[in-house]
């Protein structure tokens, strides 16, 4: 059996996730893809069965480096500023990682290009955000306990911001992160 190339595999994940962004999941091909890596396409084929392997693995990926283990904050903390501290890490993460947060967006937006097993598993809430929304709706603190309309106050809108701005060549300042975080708080704690 041929042993992985590490590199080769990043050169893969690179070229697709450049060219998810500059031409959308349709058009991505793993010829295509091997092609802009420098790599032949049975190298690709090595590592990816086909378009559909190659977005699962890559999605799994995207969502571990963007949304899975973070830091738990300190639970001496209010359960308000626990909740900020993992926006913030949202935040800091999708900032550094402009083509992931693109790809994560056009995936979840287009499940159907991933392998079955993976079509429903596209979240962006994470275990420690979890974790801190348990809490306070167990203290009465949130003003729903719907986890589908907290998600939608306060991560889509940071992802879909971030994507906008991404789309249109512009960044988003510290200032309003922090904004953000605090209309975030605002709008899911009584």
């Amino acid at each position: 059996m041929r042993q992985r190339d590490e590199n080769k595999i990043t050169a893969l994940s690179n070229a697709a996730l450049d060219l998810v962004a500059e031409q959308g999941i349709v058009n991505l091909s793993i010829n295509k893809m091997a092609k802009r890596a420098g790599v032949s396409v049975a190298t690709a084929y090595v590592y990816y069965d086909n378009k559909a392997d190659l977005l699962g693995k890559l999605f799994q990926q995207v969502q571990n480096l963007l949304i899975n283990d973070m830091v738990m904050p300190d639970e001496s903390l209010s359960l308000e500023e626990q909740f900020a501290q993992v926006l913030q890490q949202y935040a800091d993460r999708f900032r550094n990682n402009v083509r992931e947060v693109e790809f994560l967006g056009a995936m979840l937006a287009n499940p159907q290009f991933l392998p079955a097993e993976l079509q429903n598993s596209g979240s962006l809430l994470n275990s420690e955000l979890l974790t801190i929304i348990t809490q306070a709706y167990r203290q009465h603190k949130l003003v729903t306990g719907s986890i589908d309309l907290i998600v939608a106050q306060t991560i889509q809108p940071m992802q879909w911001l971030l994507q906008s701005r991404i789309q249109n060549k512009l960044t988003i300042s510290e200032e309003e992160v922090t904004e953000f975080i605090m209309m975030a708080k605002r709008a899911i704690f009584k």
